[in-house]
């Protein structure tokens, strides 16, 4: 497509319409350096729109020229008679020929061609044609995120939320899905712990009929996220305990009972008796870890604790 150059007055670009914007970035001062000291290579492509000019793409380099204090840039601008779903395509393909677009960043595109798109049965071979994968498995997947509060695709992209449990979140009621993102933001922890402790506090809400938000709020567990002298890991596990006990009281306090039955012990590290999962039924595990004869020889007399305690295996 061939596009007219022309210096454009930067009043007249409306900086405030994001309608095409996919970009994350948000940082300028390293472009403006750029720019100040070589030039906009690039110029930015912009539409007519009445007397003023949208954004099609080049946001980023748009921004760093304010901060220059630059009256006037130049802009490759489309004739009136370009589609939106040409523009949208245009600011696909111009944010993908530069890097890779983050999940964040494909979402956005796929929303933004789905949106202007005439047919919905051919917007996918419009999003391939723009440089974006023509999956149905992959938009079914990332789709969701660019419906998504900022703070929780900022969540996604720095990693603190992984994509599925963000998903899950964003189904739930405004209040609890923004505590619920401040809270793994805080916490930092893999996709399995975030996982649980979701389903603990969903749970737990669901059957004391208490809001999300309120039930992270609640003191042992706000006392755990805010204090610094403890290690993310220990903190996520801090965690996992207290909404186990809040979930599971009377498993808790059996499992409570039972490791202190075993802790009286002193056993050997190498010997292990793991309870059947949740107390239900009666077969236990014993594992013994040893190099020689002699070794396990050593160990009978840790097994006598275990046989002559008198309530710790059933009879």
């Amino acid at each position: 497509m061939d596009f007219e150059i022309t210096p454009v007055l930067m009043r007249q670009i409306k900086t405030e319409d994001h309608t095409f914007k996919i970009t994350t970035k948000t940082e300028k001062t390293e472009l403006a350096g750029c720019i100040r000291a070589i030039g906009l290579l690039q110029p930015p492509v912009l539409i007519k729109s009445g007397q003023d000019f949208t954004i099609v793409c080049g946001f980023r380099r748009i921004n760093a020229c304010e901060t220059l204090n630059r009256q006037t840039i130049p802009a490759r601008i489309l004739p009136s008679t370009v589609s939106t779903i040409r523009c949208a395509q245009i600011a696909v393909l111009d944010n993908a020929s530069q890097r890779p677009l983050n999940i964040v960043e494909q979402s956005r595109a796929y929303a933004l061609i789905r949106k202007y798109a005439d047919d919905s049965t051919a917007w996918l071979k419009i999003a391939e044609s723009a440089g974006l994968a023509g999956s149905q498995t992959a938009v079914d997947r990332i789709t969701p995120i660019a419906d998504m509060p900022v703070p929780m695709q900022e969540a996604i992209l720095e990693g603190s939320i992984a994509p599925p449990i963000a998903l899950q979140l964003s189904q739930l009621a405004g209040d609890d899905a923004n505590a619920l993102c401040r809270f793994f933001r805080q916490l930092n922890t893999g996709l399995n712990i975030q996982r649980e402790l979701l389903a603990l506090v969903s749970e737990i809400s669901l059957r004391d009929d208490v809001p999300i938000a309120g039930l992270i709020a609640q003191a042992d567990i706000a006392d755990t996220m805010n204090n610094a002298d403890l290690p993310a890991p220990q903190k996520a596990q801090q965690l996992r305990m207290t909404l186990k006990s809040k979930r599971f009281p009377q498993l808790s306090k059996a499992e409570a009972a039972y490791n202190q039955k075993v802790k009286s012990l002193k056993l050997n590290p190498r010997v292990q008796i793991h309870p059947p999962r949740f107390f239900e039924g009666t077969s236990y595990r014993l594992s013994l870890t040893i190099d020689s004869r002699r070794e396990l020889k050593s160990l009978q007399s840790e097994l006598d604790k275990l046989v002559l305690h008198p309530n710790l295996l059933p009879e």
